[in-house]
């Protein structure tokens, strides 16, 4: 999940990518594909248009999503062990000859 902040405020945000309503504080919101589901620093979540998003919030600098890199990390070793595997050798059966 990518770090964004508004003025001295830091929140976690992500994109939605389907239709959801959620309970908050405020009362019932909906959020719909493309707006940002917004979790602040007491755990709260609520959805934000994406055009206001943008317009109040910036990247943090300087962030690593360390869960986001460490599992890119984990698939290309995977692909670079699985890619240098001797490949098995078919045995040939004494009895068949």
């Amino acid at each position: 999940m990518a770090k964004y902040k508004r003025k001295r405020i830091v929140v976690d945000a992500v994109r939605i990518t389907r239709p959801i309503t959620i309970e908050t504080s405020k009362g019932t919101m909906k959020g719909n594909p493309g707006d940002f589901l917004i979790t602040d620093k007491n755990g709260e979540q609520y959805p934000c248009e994406s055009e206001l998003f943008y317009e109040m919030y910036e990247p943090v600098k300087g962030y690593v999503n360390v869960k986001s890199f460490m599992g890119k990390s984990w698939r290309k070793l995977k692909q670079k062990i699985k890619e240098n595997e001797p490949k098995p050798r078919k045995l040939k059966n004494p009895t068949e000859e």
